[in-house]
């Protein structure tokens, strides 16, 4: 198994997703087809290019529903889990050591459901050391292969990962307007 990890916040909640596959070569296919169904939608070449280079939640959310939707769609076919867990703020903001101790903790919510040998990527933070303490705090699961950050502009699974974040975000604010929740509720488990 695979499980791909990334992160979202707003006012209200703090939120790690993950897309559980059971191989990589099944996401990179679900990719290869949403990439391939976006040709046919009726969006300008010049705004193909511009989502095509990542897609981030926070432009597809606001102005491409059509291109969320194939993406949640093609996500659903592949036979995938969502695993999340959710950090209800007491503030709005959380410093940066909050958030480093909420990420860990929901991380470890997410493992600790795990039952099967998993490899782990997340979306990388930049920051050697907080990445070195998510490395530890995962490996206290034996089920946890191996894991490793990795950039999203080069992983499609965290690219994935990232829409399934603020979807789930959206749905817990009452803000899906779309109603994108719908493509992912069969297969997605709070933890």
């Amino acid at each position: 198994m695979i499980l791909y990890l990334d992160e979202t916040e707003n006012e209200q909640y703090y939120i790690v997703a993950g897309l559980l596959s059971s191989s990589e070569a099944s996401v990179e296919l679900a990719y290869k087809r949403f990439k391939k169904g976006i040709k046919k939608l009726r969006i300008s070449e010049k705004s193909k290019g511009l989502i095509c280079i990542e897609f981030k939640s926070t432009l597809i959310d606001r102005n491409y529903y059509r291109v969320k939707e194939k993406m949640l769609e093609e996500i659903s076919l592949i036979s995938p889990s969502v695993l999340f867990s959710c950090y209800k703020k007491i503030t709005p903001k959380l410093n940066q050591v909050q958030k480093d101790s909420v990420y860990i903790t929901l991380i470890s919510s997410i493992l600790g459901s795990l039952e099967t040998d998993t490899d782990v990527i997340f979306d990388r933070f930049g920051r050697a050391k907080f990445e070195s303490d998510i490395i530890q705090a995962a490996s206290v699961y034996d089920h946890v292969i191996s894991i490793a950050p990795k950039d999203s502009q080069d992983v499609h699974g965290l690219q994935f990962a990232d829409n399934i974040c603020s979807t789930i975000r959206l749905n817990k604010c009452g803000d899906d307007s779309h109603d994108y929740y719908r493509w992912i509720a069969p297969i997605t488990k709070e933890v």
